[in-house]
């Protein structure tokens, strides 16, 4: 009877401790960076396409609690803000001048297309590509660049 009730014991404690490390995976968090959060670039879209890069469309990058959104593909293409995730985060001495590189990914699928962020920012400067995909194939690419607003 000692037996079965170890036994029992012993298989209790080892359900609570798997079940408490399945739920402390929880969702997956976002993938704040300190140099990112809170920053608001403004910025040149150009779309690219089979003829050549289109007109300069002015607008707004802004990344905030680890997302990443824009003004202009908001309006035009309905794309949500994202969360993005830095794959590289570095810092360097370029000309006796401190450099701080994030080069960051967001992606956003829906049931009929994905989108890609691709984004790399160096210090107060950004460079980076917005493509949507339908059906793995290339429906819409933006390129753009630009600064940092400065602060009021």
């Amino acid at each position: 009877m000692k037996k079965i009730t170890t036994l029992q014991s012993l298989v209790l404690l080892l359900c609570m401790l798997v079940s408490g490390l399945a739920f402390s995976q929880g969702a997956k968090k976002v993938d704040k960076n300190k140099f990112m959060e809170n920053r608001k670039f403004k910025v040149q879209f150009y779309e690219m396409k089979a003829t050549g890069r289109g007109k300069a469309v002015e607008s707004t990058v802004t990344t905030k609690g680890g997302k990443i959104e824009s003004d202009l593909m908001k309006d035009k293409l309905q794309i949500e803000e994202a969360n993005f995730t830095v794959v590289l985060d570095s810092t360097y001495t370029e000309d006796d001048t401190p450099m701080h590189l994030v080069k960051l990914q967001a992606f956003i699928e829906n049931k009929k297309d994905e989108t890609i962020w691709e984004a790399t920012v160096i210090n107060y400067d950004i460079d980076g590509t917005v493509v949507q995909k339908k059906g793995g194939v290339d429906k819409k690419k933006f390129e753009f660049s630009g600064a940092e607003k400065p602060k009021k």
